[in-house]
C-alpha cells in the first residue's frame, strides 16, 4: 500500500498500462488490416482455387463473406452501446419486412450490415494515419496484381480463369462470353478500343477485383481520399495511384466521378449537411422523372445510355417494392437506388443514410469527407449496385468511420482517451 502511493510507482504503473494498451491496439489494428485485405482478395483466392484445385460454388463465396463479416463483427465489439443499439434496431426492422416476403433473403441483411460494421471499426481508429497506412497497403496490393495482369496476361490467365470462376459461382452462364477464348470477365476486353491511351490495347485490367468496374471505383476512391487527406505524407502519389487505377481498367465512369469529386471537395464545408443529405434522394427523383417522361426504351452502353437504363429501372419500383416487401423484385442491379429501395425499403434506407450523414465527428474536416463520400455514392448508385460489394465497401466504410473519428488537434490524436467521451458513436 505504501509503495502504491509513491508518485514514481504510480507513474510506472501508468506507463505499463499505456504500453499494454498500445500493444493491444496494435494487435487489433493488424487484425483489421488482415480482414480488409481478405475482403479485397478472397474472390481472387477462390478463382485461383477454382482454376487449380477444386470446383467453386456460390456457397463458397457466401461462406467466405460470412467468415470475413463475422470476424469484423468480433473486431468491432466494445463497450459502445450505440453500435449494439443500431444493429439491434436494424436486424429487428429487417426481420419485420422479410417476414412479409415469401422467401428469406439473407443478402438484403448482408448488404447493409457491411456499412454498419466496418464504419464502427473505422471509428475505433486512434489516428487517421492508421487509415492512411491501410489504404497504402491496399493500393500497393491492388496495383501490383493489376500490373502483373496487364503485362503478363498469358501467365495470369493460366493461373486464374476468371470467366470460369463466375460461371462456377452462378453469376454468369457458359455462353455469356462474347470474346472467344478469353478467360477474363466479359467486360475485361474493350470492344471498339480504349477510351484512355488506345495504344495500351483492349485489355481492361481488373486486379484483385476480377472485373474492371470495381477497379475503376477503387481508383475513384483513392482520388476521394487524396482530396480529403491534405496533410497525408506523399499525398501526390495517391493521386498518381488513383490515375493508374482508372487507366488500367479504362474506367471512363471512374474518371467522371473523380472530376465531380474535385468540385465536391471545394464545396464540402460550404454547403449545409442537409443539402448533401438530400443529394441522393434528389438524384433518384430526377432519374424517376426522366424515366417516366422519356419514350425511349433502347439504350446504348455509354454514359447517357446507362443513365437512361437506370431511369427505366426505377419505373419497376412498385408500392410494395417501395416499402421493401415486394416478393418478386426484378433485376435491379444496374441501378443502385432502385436496388437499395427494393432490398431494405425506403424507410430503412433513409434511416441508415441519415445516421451516416449526421453522425457526430471530432474534426470539421469530416464534413468534407461526407461531401466527397455522398458525391461518390450518389454517382456510383446511378449505374450499378457494385458499391455494396464487400471487396470495396469494407475499405470505404472503414475510411468513413476513421474520418469521423479523426482528432481535432494533435493532442487528442496522441491521447485518444481524452476525446473518447466526446463522441457518442466512438
Amino acid at each position: 500500500m505504501l509503495s502504491s502511493s509513491n508518485p514514481t510507482t504510480r507513474q510506472t504503473l501508468r506507463l505499463e498500462l499505456s504500453a499494454q494498451d498500445q500493444n493491444r491496439y496494435k494487435l487489433w489494428l493488424n487484425a483489421v488490416y488482415a480482414v480488409v485485405l481478405g475482403t479485397l482478395t478472397f474472390n481472387l483466392a477462390l478463382a485461383f482455387a477454382n482454376t487449380n484445385a477444386f470446383r467453386i460454388s456460390e456457397s463458397h463465396v457466401i461462406l467466405g463473406e460470412m467468415i470475413l463479416l463475422s470476424t469484423a463483427m468480433l473486431l468491432v465489439l466494445s463497450r459502445n452501446a450505440v453500435f449494439y443499439l443500431i444493429v439491434a434496431m436494424y436486424l429487428s426492422y429487417m426481420a419485420f419486412i422479410l417476414a412479409l416476403r415469401p422467401e428469406l433473403d439473407l443478402k438484403a441483411i448482408r448488404d447493409f450490415l457491411i456499412p454498419i460494421v466496418f464504419y464502427f471499426i473505422g471509428r475505433r481508429f486512434r489516428r487517421i494515419e492508421d487509415a492512411d497506412r491501410l489504404i497504402w497497403i491496399s493500393t500497393t496490393l491492388v496495383l501490383t496484381i493489376g500490373f502483373f495482369e496487364f503485362f503478363f496476361l498469358d501467365i495470369y490467365a493460366q493461373l486464374v480463369n476468371i470467366f470460369d470462376y463466375y460461371v462456377a459461382r452462378g453469376t454468369l452462364a457458359a455462353d455469356d462470353n462474347f470474346v472467344e477464348g478469353s478467360n477474363l470477365f466479359i467486360s475485361s476486353t474493350r470492344i471498339g478500343g480504349r477510351n484512355f491511351f488506345g495504344f495500351l490495347g483492349d485489355l481492361r485490367a481488373s486486379s484483385v477485383f476480377l472485373e474492371p468496374v470495381t477497379m475503376g471505383n477503387f481508383g475513384a476512391f483513392l482520388c476521394l481520399w487524396a482530396l480529403f487527406r491534405s496533410g497525408m505524407r506523399h499525398r501526390a502519389l495517391i493521386f498518381v495511384a488513383a490515375f493508374v487505377a482508372i487507366v488500367l481498367p479504362d474506367a471512363r465512369f471512374g474518371m467522371f466521378v473523380c472530376v465531380a469529386l474535385f468540385a465536391a471537395a471545394a464545396l464540402g464545408m460550404i454547403i449545409p449537411r442537409i443539402i448533401w443529405w438530400s443529394l441522393p434522394l434528389l438524384t433518384a427523383f430526377a432519374l424517376a422523372i426522366y424515366g417516366a417522361w422519356t419514350a425511349q426504351l433502347l439504350w446504348e452502353d455509354n454514359l447517357l445510355g446507362r443513365i437512361l437504363h437506370a431511369s427505366l429501372l426505377l419505373q419497376e419500383i412498385t408500392w410494395e417494392a417501395f416499402w421493401g416487401v415486394r416478393p418478386d423484385a426484378p433485376f435491379l442491379a444496374d441501378n443502385g437506388f432502385a436496388y437499395s429501395i427494393a432490398q431494405i425499403g425506403f424507410i430503412g434506407l433513409v434511416g441508415l443514410w441519415t445516421l451516416f450523414v449526421f453522425a457526430p465527428y471530432k474534426n470539421k474536416r469530416a464534413l468534407q469527407f461526407k461531401a466527397l463520400a455522398i458525391t461518390y455514392i450518389s454517382l456510383l448508385m446511378i449505374v450499378s449496385n457494385s458499391f455494396y460489394s464487400i471487396k470495396l465497401a469494407a475499405l470505404f466504410w472503414i475510411a468513413a468511420g476513421a474520418a469521423d473519428a479523426m482528432a481535432a488537434n494533435r493532442r487528442s490524436a496522441v491521447n485518444p482517451a481524452a476525446g473518447q467521451s466526446r463522441s457518442a458513436l466512438r
